[in-house]
């Protein structure tokens, strides 16, 4: 545990009335109270309190049962009810957001899949049709080659043997 070391000063008759108020609503001791204060100031000063954010007010009604059970909590954990509450919205919240997170991500990836399905099916059939129409287009070719083949050979006769060949010599 840390070194422990007094602190001591006179505050105006109101002030020191209001603060032993405090004290015995949230069933705390003079020196946990003042260390909270003395925290809370440092804390603001460095800009670890509160953020410098816009702040909005959220204001809900419980029951008298619900209220002592958040009261007795601040209490024990030795807090500021807004803290003690505003801790358990995060952590809510941030719940709530990683559940929701995780089912837009499934969502996506399904909706992935399915367009990668439909790109490949897509593509089968392209390339199925473009198999068969290639298959004709080279036939055809093929059939034109041919066809050449055989009308240049007619037109230009080609030596059988030496003594033929030797004759054009």
């Amino acid at each position: 545990m840390a070194e422990m070391k007094n602190i001591c000063g006179k505050i105006p008759v109101e002030l020191h009335e209001k603060v032993r108020a405090e004290i015995e609503e949230k069933e705390t001791s003079t020196q946990i109270f003042i260390r909270q204060v003395i925290e809370e100031h440092f804390n603001r000063l460095e800009g670890k309190g509160e953020e410098s954010m816009e702040k909005r007010t959220l204001a809900v009604q419980v029951t008298e049962e619900l209220f002592q059970r958040v009261k007795w909590a601040v209490t024990k954990e030795g807090i500021k009810q807004k803290d003690f509450i505003i801790r358990i919205i995060e952590k809510a919240v941030e719940e709530v957001e990683a559940k929701w997170k995780e089912l837009e991500q499934l969502e996506e990836n399904a909706e992935t899949d399915r367009l990668e399905e439909a790109k490949e099916t897509a593509e089968d059939v392209y390339e199925e049709g473009i198999t068969e129409e290639e298959t004709e287009t080279v036939e055809a070719a093929e059939e034109e080659t041919d066809a050449e083949i055989s009308e240049d050979a007619e037109e230009e006769e080609i030596p059988e043997s030496e003594e033929e060949t030797e004759e054009i010599a």
